[in-house]
């Protein structure tokens, strides 16, 4: 029977423990929820609230095609922002663009066909106001 070299084979195996290495790794880590006072302080100073204010279609670049789920819902937010602020021509013409995307998701779509509806049913409703 051949016999392999010294420096190969199946008695040439390393062991290593993987929680030997997360415990050495985990003593070199400061925890992710450590801040000092003092750094809370900083940011808290710093820190204002982010205000909406029926804008985030402006960041949009329509159509996408195949958006990934955090543009999609960058995309949705848009949508949802104007129909809360009843600007309904403008949420309704962002979402027909968004329509005009190739390789939406089944759900996704519906849901902006959904929101596509709202936006004509209140359209229709203020016109027939109206007259």
């Amino acid at each position: 029977m051949d016999r392999e070299d010294d420096n190969g084979g199946l008695f040439n195996i390393e062991f290593d423990s993987e929680d030997e290495k997360a415990a050495a790794e985990q003593e070199k880590k400061v925890p992710r929820d450590f801040q000092s006072e003092e750094d809370f302080q900083k940011q808290a100073s710093e820190w204002r609230p982010k205000v909406e204010r029926g804008e985030i279609y402006k960041t949009l670049t329509l159509p996408i095609s195949n958006p990934s789920k955090p543009v999609s819902q960058t995309i949705l937010h848009a949508i949802e922002e104007l129909y809360f602020y009843r600007r309904y021509e403008e949420a309704k013409s962002v979402t027909v663009e968004a329509l005009k995307a190739d390789g939406l998701i089944v759900e996704f779509r519906k849901t902006l066909e959904g929101y596509l509806e709202k936006c004509d049913a209140k359209l229709a409703a203020g016109k027939r106001k109206d007259d």
